[in-house]
């Protein structure tokens, strides 16, 4: 279709006092036709010198520039704007070369192809991929331009692709994205210890506020809570950084067993180690999982192979399997294998799993043999609904049925668990 141009404005939207006339000869200032000036011509640029509004173009291209290579990409500047904050940003400071009438502006640092994508889905809302790493790099670009219906769009994606195959790749990468910390465990000791000037009433108040906010913090982990109805860009990360670690559970016999856990930073595979829900049919699959990592992590630092080596690079890791629902002959193979436990713990271990009444126990070790016999849940928690994958019809009704009955325990629970708190804090107040 042939765009027709205002009368007096040149092809780049500039004023041209040297056009002729519509009956083609040069025209008189004086009967020239007036020039219409519509209400949208106020937001116009304005040529200074001419009073002329300068008529934006409905179209921008941007110039996707690494090292000698120049790619330009032609779209409609309406759909950048409304959909790209950082694209808007860019537009508005105005183009590289610093003449208003230019429609160029630059872009570094980009995959083009992937740019031209992610330009072509704010004018269209389709995307076409190739596979799961694909729709990452759609979704780290996504992020750059703060694009929320593509970063939304792409989790979508992501969710229904989830398998044991993938999970591990989205979940490395939702770490980047969600800024997870993990906690320090020795936080609640700091808290008392370091106010050792302090009087014995206040270590008092202080132990007792600590242990209030724990029991608030009942992860090992910051990870924010997932919103059931998620809305925003930042609920859908959330959200599918739950179903990543959900699928987890459901699948924890596939996804431990996989080599490529042993990549994994500490932190990462801290956030799965301690996972309650795991679905295991044995313990020695973690127990096999966290022995391989702490191999490969050993030769990542240069240190022999050794067990006190592979104990200390695992740290709290060591004590994440149950070891009292072993047998007793997966437990004795476990240890021939790697000594994840010391020499204190695994004769206490066997008692227990023999079913002997261990004697004079600390009440460290008393809470860790607990821990070691404590089953595991029968199923995983539901996920987020995010995609057909995780439709809440496609999941068994018992296992649906087991999420509501844990929800209401865990709400009396934390009633009756701050009611007892308010009186404690009350007694150290009045104390």
């Amino acid at each position: 279709m042939k765009m027709v141009l205002p009368f007096g404005l040149s092809s780049d939207g500039q004023h041209n006092p040297n056009n002729e006339s519509l009956n083609g000869g040069s025209s008189h200032p004086a009967t020239k036709p007036p020039i219409a000036r519509p209400s949208f011509y106020m937001r116009a640029h304005t040529n200074v010198s001419a009073g002329i509004p300068i008529i934006p173009s409905p179209y921008i291209d941007f110039i996707v520039v690494n090292g000698d290579d120049r790619y330009m990409i032609r779209c409609e500047r309406k759909a950048v704007l409304e959909n790209s904050v950082e694209l808007a940003k860019l537009i508005h400071a105005g183009p590289n070369s610093g003449r208003k009438g230019d429609n160029h502006f630059q872009v570094s640092n980009v995959d083009k192809h992937d740019f031209e994508l992610i330009i072509r889905f704010l004018e269209t809302k389709f995307v076409k991929y190739r596979d799961h790493l694909h729709i990452l790099k759609i979704l780290e670009l996504a992020d750059r331009f703060n694009c929320p219906d593509l970063i939304i769009h792409c989790t979508r994606e992501l969710d229904l692709q989830l398998t044991s195959a993938t999970v591990v790749d989205v979940f490395r990468c939702l770490w980047f994205y969600q800024a997870v910390q993990v906690s320090n465990q020795y936080q609640l000791g700091a808290v008392i210890t370091t106010q050792e000037s302090a009087s014995k009433k206040n270590k008092r108040k202080a132990q007792v506020i600590a242990t209030t906010n724990s029991n608030f913090n009942l992860n090992s982990t910051n990870v924010p809570a997932p919103n059931p109805n998620p809305f925003t860009a930042e609920d859908y990360g959330v959200a599918l950084l739950n179903n990543a670690l959900q699928l987890i559970d459901m699948h924890a016999e596939l996804v431990l067993a996989k080599e490529e856990l042993t990549e994994l930073r500490f932190e990462e595979l801290e956030m799965i180690a301690k996972r309650e829900a795991l679905q295991l049919s044995s313990e020695r699959t973690l127990f096999n999982c966290l022995a391989d990592w702490s191999t490969a992590e050993c030769r990542r630092k240069n240190l022999e192979t050794n067990t006190e080596n592979r104990r200390k690079v695992l740290g709290p890791l060591c004590y994440m399997p149950r070891y009292a629902l072993m047998s007793a002959h997966e437990f004795k193979t476990a240890c021939d294998r790697v000594e994840l436990l010391n020499p204190t713990e695994i004769p206490l271990v066997s008692d227990m799993i023999e079913g002997k009444k261990s004697k004079n126990l600390t009440l460290e070790q008393s809470e860790l043999l607990e821990k070691f016999r404590t089953p595991r849940p029968e199923f995983a928690k539901m996920p987020i609904h995010l995609s057909d994958r995780s439709n809440p019809k496609n999941y068994p009704k018992k296992m649906r049925n087991a999420e509501k009955s844990a929800a209401n325990n865990d709400e009396a629970g934390c009633l009756e668990n701050f009611g007892w708190n308010c009186l404690a804090v009350f007694a150290c107040i009045f104390d």
